[in-house]
């Protein structure tokens, strides 16, 4: 039994609707949009109307993308190459005034009229980015933890772009755990060995690792790790290792920041 077009047609809708946050067909030769959201409502507008309308729910750290991709020289590019375009992104959501993930994608369709036509969708992919980050994190940590030598006793994870860290390894209830626990962050805990048990002929040098200007600095002009061998006023050695790792990210804004006891 063959189905009929109207059954066919209404099929497709239900499935793109269900599945895809918008569907819009853009034809660039007559700077026309029509976005279909769901089976009954749809809008009209022109390419550059929507380009307006898109750039206020992008994301701002991803406009410079957006801007890039969805350039005209860029789309006439990918039209003469039949090339698909992909990309996720923050998008600002209508429903709940919040970001979301989106997966989009741009596919060059030849509809015969020699213009430019693409069919545009997007699906909010929280789930799978939220998932991916959590697969990521656990690798990465593993990983951190393998490249270790058993006398670490502390290791940090740094995001040397905005200050944020992570305590990822240490001998649960020791009393270096319980220490570096007891303070919200890396730095918190920088300052506290600083001010209380580092002693005072170390202060400057273990000032500078205190900084994470000077650390981005230094890890710019080439060098993969930075040491620092210090003592506290008991007379303890401590080895304070910062080291890049760009296996996770190669723009390094993640440090690993390593702290052993020197016997």
């Amino acid at each position: 039994m063959k189905m009929n077009r109207e059954r066919v047609e209404k099929i497709i809708s239900k499935y793109l609707g269900g599945i895809f946050f918008f569907n819009t067909i853009i034809d660039v030769n007559d700077d026309y949009c029509i976005t279909f959201y769901g089976e009954e409502k749809s809008a009209e507008r022109t390419f550059a109307e929507f380009l307006t309308e898109a750039r206020e729910l992008v994301h701002p750290l991803f406009l410079n993308r957006f801007e890039s991709e969805m350039n005209l020289d860029n789309l006439k590019a990918c039209y003469r190459e039949s090339r698909i375009l992909r990309a996720e992104l923050l998008i600002q959501n209508g429903e709940d005034g919040q970001y979301h993930w989106y997966r989009g994608r741009l596919v060059p369709i030849d509809d015969g009229t020699g213009h430019m036509v693409f069919f545009l969708n997007a699906i909010i992919v929280d789930d799978d980015v939220r998932r991916n980050e959590e697969n990521r994190s656990e690798m990465f940590n593993k990983a951190v933890i393998d490249r270790l030598l058993y006398n670490y006793i502390l290791v940090y994870v740094i995001d040397l772009s905005n200050g944020m860290s992570r305590l990822v390894y240490s001998t649960e209830g020791d009393e270096y755990d319980v220490y570096a626990k007891a303070f919200k962050s890396h730095l918190d805990m920088m300052k506290d060995l600083k001010n209380t048990y580092v002693s005072d002929d170390f202060l400057t040098p273990f000032e500078r690792f205190m900084d994470y200007g000077y650390i981005k600095k230094q890890l710019d002009s080439d060098k993969d790790r930075l040491v620092l061998i210090f003592r506290d006023k008991n007379g303890t050695a401590f080895e304070m290792l910062v080291s890049k790792y760009p296996e996770y990210a190669d723009d390094y804004p993640l440090v690993i920041f390593s702290l052993k006891e020197l016997s």
